[in-house]
């Protein structure tokens, strides 16, 4: 009767050791694809993203992430949008608004580094300019100054 109990100790810690390893493997799988991935028209996700980490490193790290996505988007297409103007390309205006309004906002209130901020700001004005043929540019240019001006940046 006592090599039962060593054989059921054995083949649950075996299932629990199993269960273990597929669940942290489930994990990185799982951050592996996030990273790869553009998140930066991805309101849903990011949103997800932000709530679900109430640690304010891991919510800058996404809000970052979404930001670099989103510059990575707008220079890639770039020369497409100078030469064709596409109106395609105009739905990352607004994404890469909200991605910038957030990341400064995240400076200027939680990391307390209005120099970033200001730098970030900037260069995404720069990075939107040859989307000029949009009808959100204005808005979304607009909506920037104003957002300079209210942190004095």
């Amino acid at each position: 009767m006592k090599n039962y109990y060593k054989y059921i100790a054995v083949f649950i810690i075996s299932l629990v050791v199993v269960g273990l390893f597929f669940a942290l493997r489930s994990y990185q799988i799982k951050k592996l694809s996030l990273e790869s991935e553009n998140i930066c028209q991805n309101d849903e996700l990011v949103a997800r993203l932000i709530v679900r980490n109430v640690n304010p490193f891991s919510k800058f790290k996404y809000l970052k992430k979404r930001n670099t996505d989103c510059k990575v988007m707008l220079i890639t297409n770039k020369d497409d949008a100078i030469s064709m103007q596409p109106p395609s390309f105009c739905q990352g205006l607004d994404a890469s608004t909200n991605s910038v309004t957030m990341l400064v906002y995240a400076y200027v209130q939680e990391m307390y580094d209005r120099e970033t901020a200001s730098k970030e700001l900037k260069m995404m004005v720069d990075l939107m300019t040859p989307y000029n043929y949009c009808t959100e540019y204005i808005n979304d240019v607009v909506m920037l100054i104003k957002l300079k001006k209210r942190y004095g940046l």
